[in-house]
């Protein structure tokens, strides 16, 4: 064999060699992945509506209030008398304009953490005045979402195990676990009757060799 030839042949066993060494090295290990939750129990909510106040109806003769000021001022009356905060209503004129009413009036937004507030609010029954469905949103302190955090992977750590055993493999320890939370942000409206929430993560394990 040529000296060249032999060079190169030295070369290709020493990159396949080399090679081999690495992926010993990295070679993936054995996991499992799975998913731990646990049901979300806030101790704040809020709490939010719209009330649309139009003029459209004002041509029957048991809908007294002709103007968007009379019919305003009538509703905040009666809501002070429920002991109502009006000041936290937002005016959104714009919202209204999307509703397709031929006459005026307005939209007026409210939110509030008083559950029996919001009750309050939507019990108020007047001509004109339409409030609109009820939504909430759960609010949690970095605290409550740590020990959410914690449970969650308690539970996905009781999951990990009985699969792992009815593959006949043993757990060895943490490798990755994924979640997405900030607080104050990821929480979203709902439905005021929509069914309990889950905090969820996605853990990997190590299995033993």
């Amino acid at each position: 064999m040529k000296p060249l030839r032999i060079k190169q042949f030295i070369l290709a066993v020493l990159l396949c060699v080399s090679t081999l060494g690495i992926a010993q090295s990295t070679s993936t290990p054995k996991t499992i992945t799975v998913y731990g939750s646990v049901k979300k129990q806030p101790k704040k909510m809020i709490y939010k509506t719209e009330v649309t106040l139009t003029m459209d109806n004002g041509y029957y003769d048991d809908s007294p209030y002709k103007t968007l000021e009379s019919l305003m001022a009538k509703y905040y009356e009666e809501l002070k008398n429920l002991n109502i905060d009006t000041s936290k209503f937002i005016q959104d004129d714009l919202a209204y304009a999307a509703t397709g009413y031929r006459k005026g009036g307005t939209v007026l937004r409210f939110e509030t953490s008083n559950q029996e507030e919001i009750i309050k609010l939507t019990s108020v029954k007047m001509t004109q005045v339409t409030p609109s469905y009820v939504q909430v949103k759960s609010v949690f302190s970095e605290a409550e979402i740590k020990a959410m955090t914690k449970a969650a992977v308690a539970d996905a750590r009781k999951s990990a195990e009985l699969l792992a055993e009815a593959a006949d493999e043993e757990i060895d320890g943490l490798y990755s676990i994924s979640g997405r939370y900030n607080v104050g942000a990821d929480e979203y409206w709902r439905s005021a009757n929509s069914g309990p929430e889950y905090f969820s993560v996605t853990v990997v394990y190590k299995l033993k060799d």
